[in-house]
C-alpha cells in the first residue's frame, strides 16, 4: 500500500506550505506520513487509488506563503509575436525640427529598445516633407536652414557622407536664390582623394591647415618630392633640382632661423626705398617704355577719379531734389501722388552734359548754396523740361516752392525717378572704380617686376654691352 501511494508522485501537482517549499518533496513526505498514522487521518486520504491532483484545505491556504514575483512571471502567458501593439500619440512636426536628422542611428536605437511594445514601423512620420512631399521613412535627411523643412538626401542629390562632413549651411532648391541663400560647403583636404574637411575652421589659428590631419600633410609632401628626379636619374642633367637637394633645402631652412631669407620667400624684389609716390628713387630701375606706361596709367586713373567725384555730385543733386519735393508736400503744395521731378536732373547719368551743367551759373549756384532752390531762369527750365514731360508741366507754376518741378500726379514719364536715377549712378560709379583698380593693379605688377630685375642685376653684377659695327 505504501508503494502504491508513492508511485504516482510525479503526476501530483500540489502547492507547498510555508514549512516545505518543494511540491514533489512535500507530496512524497505526505504519503510517507500517511502510511505510518492511519488512525489520525480521515479515510479519504488513506485511499490507495492514485490521483492526478490534490486540493488544499482552507487551513493550508491560510498558512501558505504568497507566490514570489519570479514564479508569477514564469507562470504568465507569453505575448504573441504577431499581435499589434497600441500606437502612442503621433509626434508633433515642430518637435521633429529641433533635433538634427543627419544620422538616424539614435532613432534606430530607440526603436530597438521599444521593440517589445511596438514594431519599428510605428516610428514612421507621414510628413509631408521634402520636395517629394513624402514621409520620414528612415532614409537620411537634412534640414534647410531657411525654411527649416527636411529633405531626403536622394531627392536633393546629396550623399550622406558629404552632407555630414562638408556641408556648412544647407539651403533647399526651393529657397536657393544664388545671392544670399545658397548651400555652402567646407573646403576639402588638399590631399587628392580625401573628402574630409580641412582644418581651416578651428578656433585656434595655429592649428589651421589646408589638410585634415598631419598624416595627410606628410603624404602630400612625399608625393610632391617624389615628382622630382633622383640624383642617379639626373646625373647627366645640368642644373636640375633633385629630391636630395630639395630635402636638403628644407632641412637647412628649418635650422637657419636667423637667416633673412627662407624657403618660400621671393629671391628678389625685397629691397626697400626704391619707390616714392609710385616713382623710382634710383636711376636704371625702369625702362623708357615702363615709365611711359606708368605716366599714362596714372593720368587715366586721375580722370577716373574725377568721374567718381561727378557721380557723387549727381547723387547729391538727386537727394536735394527729393528733399525739395518732401518740403512741398509738407507745405501742402504737393500731395504724395505728385511727381516732383526737377528739370535740373535731366543731365544726371550723362557725364559730359552734367559737367557742362556744373559750369553754368545755375549749377554753380546750386552747389554753392548746398540745396536745390527755385531755378534762376524758369524759361530755360521750361524749355529743357518740355522735351521730357511736355510744356506747361515743369516750371509752369508761379509758386517759388514748386517752380521747376513736375506737378503732375502719378506721372508716367517720371515714375520712380529717384530710385531709377540713383541705381543708374551707383552702377556707373562701381564700374569706374573697378576700372581704376585694374589700372592700379597693372602698375603694381610692373613695379614688382622692375624691382626684381633691378635687385638681381645688382646682386649678380650683370651688365649688357652693345657692340656697334663701324
Amino acid at each position: 500500500m505504501t508503494g502504491d501511494v508513492g508511485t504516482p508522485t510525479e503526476d501530483i501537482e500540489m502547492g507547498g506550505t510555508g514549512e516545505v517549499p518543494g511540491g514533489n518533496a512535500s507530496g512524497h513526505n505526505g504519503n510517507a506520513h500517511g502510511a505510518g498514522s492511519n488512525s489520525s487521518e480521515p479515510p479519504e486520504q488513506r485511499n490507495p487509488t492514485p490521483v492526478k491532483t490534490v486540493k488544499m484545505d482552507a487551513d493550508e491556504k491560510l498558512h501558505s506563503s504568497p507566490p514570489s514575483a519570479d514564479s508569477a512571471k514564469m507562470k504568465s502567458a507569453p505575448k504573441k509575436k504577431g499581435t499589434a501593439a497600441k500606437k502612442g500619440p503621433r509626434k508633433a512636426r515642430g518637435s521633429k525640427k529641433t533635433g538634427s536628422k543627419k544620422d538616424n542611428s539614435t532613432a534606430g536605437a530607440a526603436a530597438g529598445a521599444g521593440a517589445n511594445e511596438g514594431s519599428s514601423d510605428d516610428e514612421t512620420d507621414n510628413g509631408p516633407y521634402c520636395i517629394c512631399r513624402g514621409p520620414d521613412d528612415h532614409r537620411w535627411m537634412i534640414s534647410c536652414d531657411v525654411c527649416e523643412d527636411w529633405f531626403h538626401g536622394e531627392c536633393v542629390k546629396l550623399e550622406k557622407e558629404t552632407g555630414e562632413k562638408l556641408v556648412e549651411r544647407f539651403v533647399c532648391p526651393n529657397c536657393t536664390d544664388g545671392k544670399l541663400n545658397y548651400t555652402k560647403y567646407k573646403k576639402t583636404c588638399s590631399l587628392a582623394g580625401c573628402k574630409s574637411p580641412a582644418r581651416l575652421y578651428t578656433k585656434n589659428v595655429k592649428d589651421r591647415s589646408v589638410f585634415c590631419c598631419s598624416d595627410h600633410c606628410d603624404a602630400w609632401w612625399i608625393s610632391m618630392i617624389n615628382t622630382l628626379p633622383t640624383k642617379t636619374a639626373a646625373a647627366k642633367a645640368v642644373e636640375v633640382l633633385t629630391q636630395e637637394d630639395f630635402v636638403g633645402l628644407l632641412i637647412a631652412t628649418a635650422e637657419q632661423t636667423d637667416s633673412n631669407w627662407k624657403l618660400g620667400d621671393q629671391p628678389f624684389g625685397n629691397m626697400s626705398g626704391l619707390w616714392s609716390n609710385g616713382l623710382p628713387t634710383r636711376p636704371g630701375i625702369l625702362s623708357d617704355e615702363e615709365q611711359k606706361f606708368l605716366q599714362t596709367s596714372a593720368a587715366e586713373r586721375l580722370a577716373l577719379g574725377n568721374e567718381i567725384v561727378q557721380y557723387k555730385k549727381m547723387m547729391q543733386l538727386m537727394d536735394w531734389a527729393n528733399q525739395r519735393r518732401q518740403q512741398a508736400i509738407e507745405a501742402g503744395k504737393f500731395t504724395k501722388d505728385s511727381c516732383g521731378y526737377d528739370w535740373r536732373l535731366d543731365t544726371v547719368t550723362v557725364r559730359h552734359q552734367f559737367a557742362e551743367f556744373l559750369d553754368t551759373p545755375e549749377g554753380q549756384a546750386v552747389f554753392k548754396a548746398g540745396k536745390l532752390d527755385t531755378p534762376l531762369d524758369s524759361k530755360d527750365g521750361q524749355g529743357q523740361g518740355g522735351s521730357a514731360a511736355g510744356a506747361g508741366e515743369i516750371g509752369s507754376g508761379g509758386d517759388p516752392a514748386t517752380r521747376g518741378m513736375c506737378d503732375k500726379k502719378r506721372c508716367k514719364p517720371h515714375n520712380g525717378w529717384y530710385k531709377l536715377l540713383m541705381n543708374a549712378v551707383r552702377v556707373l560709379m562701381k564700374e569706374t572704380a573697378a576700372a581704376a583698380a585694374d589700372k592700379l593693379n597693372a602698375e603694381d605688377i610692373m613695379r614688382q617686376e622692375a624691382e626684381a630685375r633691378f635687385e638681381r642685376r645688382q646682386l649678380e653684377n650683370n651688365s649688357v654691352e652693345i657692340l656697334m659695327e663701324e
